[in-house]
């Protein structure tokens, strides 16, 4: 299946930021419940922050942060030491990313400005991490995210649940049936996301577009290696491939960068 470039509501700049925050809520609420689906990842980038000594995930894209969390916190057991994570995104929520900060004091950080994926500034240290994120980018987005990296000798990391397959855009379907049963316990507790999600019902009909979109749009791991390939000759180490997810008949794609010594 060839990888299609259209366009999720989440991207558009008109996209009403009230539909934005509840979409992203959920995505938040779902993905920080578990580590699990990211271990294999994990594994690969704490033996890659092992050798950088970065003691800090600055994540690009974090939506709510939530598989962010979770990563940094997996981290943090694996390297045996305090990890912390700086929450950076396009269109960020201050009020989401304040409770995420709240709930973990000391741990979490974030970034109020708007931060570009692809021009990400030079002050912000850490390894950068783009979970589940990567997809929004267009080719040549993508590449100068990857580069911009690079030229601020920045280790940078991409990981993504979603696949261009039947069997993950059957899971997006299902996700719905998840939306519909967890949305009255999203914190915080909104009369206008209840509306938005049952009455007229908004928030699932796009959230179900943009996660089949995402299916459509996401790298795998061969069109993640001609963007390293694409890339200005650099002394970087490239680890790329498919990583089975534990119990769960699928697998996630990675990509993990960082300098040589």
């Amino acid at each position: 299946m060839a990888r299609i470039h259209a366009f999720e509501f989440e991207d558009l700049a008109w996209f009403p930021g009230v539909v934005r925050e509840y979409m992203t809520d959920f995505l938040s609420h779902m993905g920080g419940w578990s580590k699990i689906p990211y271990v294999p990842f994990t594994e690969r980038l704490a033996d890659v922050m092992r050798r950088t000594g970065d003691d800090r995930v600055v994540d690009l894209c974090s939506g709510g942060g939530g598989p962010a969390l979770q990563i940094a916190k997996a981290l943090a057991e694996k390297l045996e030491r305090p990890v912390g994570v700086l929450l950076t995104d396009l269109y960020p929520s201050v009020a989401r990313l304040e409770r995420a900060r709240d709930r973990h004091p000391g741990v979490v950080e974030f970034e109020q400005r708007p931060v570009d994926a692809a021009c990400v500034p030079a002050e912000l240290e850490g390894f950068r991490l783009v979970c589940n994120g990567f997809h929004h980018l267009k080719p040549e987005q993508a590449k100068r995210c990857l580069l911009d990296a690079v030229q601020k000798g920045r280790g940078v990391a991409v990981v993504e649940l979603t696949h261009r397959s039947p069997l993950s855009m059957l899971q997006i379907f299902l996700g719905i049936s998840a939306l519909l049963a967890v949305t009255p316990f999203i914190k915080p507790f909104r009369w206008s996301r209840l509306f938005l999600t049952y009455a007229l019902p908004v928030v699932p009909v796009c959230t179900l577009w943009d996660g089949i979109v995402s299916c459509l749009r996401v790298y795998d791991p061969d069109e993640l290696r001609e963007l390293v390939n694409d890339l200005p000759p650099n002394d970087y180490n490239w680890d790329c491939g498919g990583l089975p997810i534990p119990r769960m008949p699928a697998q996630l794609t990675y990509l993990i960068g960082y300098p040589n010594p």
